[in-house]
C-alpha cells in the first residue's frame, strides 16, 4: 500500500497533516533514515507548514541564495 500520508483542509487557509515511514535521509546508516517511522506506524502526523496567506493574482516571489566559500 501507499506509504506517504497526507491529509489536507482546503479551506481559505490550507491546513495539512503529513507523515511517511522514512525520515529525511535515505541512507541506512544515518540517524535520520527512520525518524518518522513510530509516528507513521501509530497512524499520527505532523502539520506541514504553508505560506500564511494565500497566493492571489499577481502575486511575485523572488528565492536569493547565496553561496560562501568554506
Amino acid at each position: 500500500g501507499p506509504s506517504w500520508r497526507m491529509v489536507v483542509e482546503l479551506n481559505k487557509e490550507t491546513d495539512a497533516y503529513v507523515v511517511y515511514p522514512g525520515g529525511q535521509s535515505g541512507n541506512p546508516g544515518s540517524p535520520y533514515y527512520d525518524s518518522f517511522l513510530d509516528k507513521w506506524a501509530a497512524g499520527e502526523y505532523y502539520k506541514a507548514w504553508f505560506m500564511k496567506r494565500g497566493i492571489t493574482e499577481g502575486d511575485r516571489f523572488a528565492w536569493k541564495m547565496e553561496f560562501t566559500p568554506r
